[in-house]
């Protein structure tokens, strides 16, 4: 399993592949690989859109982080 953190300065839900999976500020967990991270909307006041990542050699103490901007 690898870590996932994906900031937004809002609570926002978390799309993991398409699929809700938590919420933003939360340690997510995911299988190890190739994913497509977004964000929950309405509103779409957020870019990017979404985000393309590879999850590996991540652990609860030092999870990947994504970062989403506020437009």
């Amino acid at each position: 399993m690898e870590y996932l953190l994906v900031n937004f300065p809002e609570e926002r839900g978390v799309l993991i592949d398409k699929v809700v999976q938590g919420r933003t500020g939360e340690i997510l967990e995911a299988e190890k690989g190739t994913h497509i991270i977004s964000l929950k909307a309405p509103p779409k006041n957020f870019h990017p859109k979404k985000k393309k990542i590879i999850l590996a050699t991540t652990s609860p103490l030092r999870p990947r982080e994504v970062t989403f901007e506020k437009i």
